[in-house]
C-alpha cells in the first residue's frame, strides 16, 4: 500500500448531522469519504466523556483539497 492510499480520520464530528454535511460537500466535490460511529453517536447524543463522536475518513492524499473545499464553504474545519 502506498502512502499516499493511507485512510485517515480528517474530524470528528459530536453530531452526526454535522458529519454529514461536510460529508456531502466533499462527494460533491469528487474527494471519496466515509462516516463512522455514526450509529453510536446518535445512540448516545452529547455522551463526550464517553469520547463518542462521528469520524469522517479520507485518503491522506485529499486533505488539503478537502481544506480548500471547507474553507471555501466556509464549513469549520477545526482540529
Amino acid at each position: 500500500m502506498e502512502e499516499h492510499d493511507e485512510i485517515i480520520v480528517f474530524k470528528r464530528f459530536e453530531s452526526a448531522i454535522d458529519a454529514n454535511i461536510v460529508k456531502t460537500k466533499l462527494d460533491a466535490n469528487g474527494i471519496p469519504c466515509f462516516l463512522t460511529d455514526e450509529n453510536l453517536a446518535n445512540l448516545y447524543p452529547l455522551q463526550n466523556f464517553l469520547a463518542i463522536g462521528v469520524r469522517l475518513h479520507l485518503f491522506s492524499k485529499d486533505v488539503e483539497w478537502a481544506k480548500s473545499v471547507l474553507t471555501e464553504n466556509n464549513l469549520s474545519i477545526t482540529d
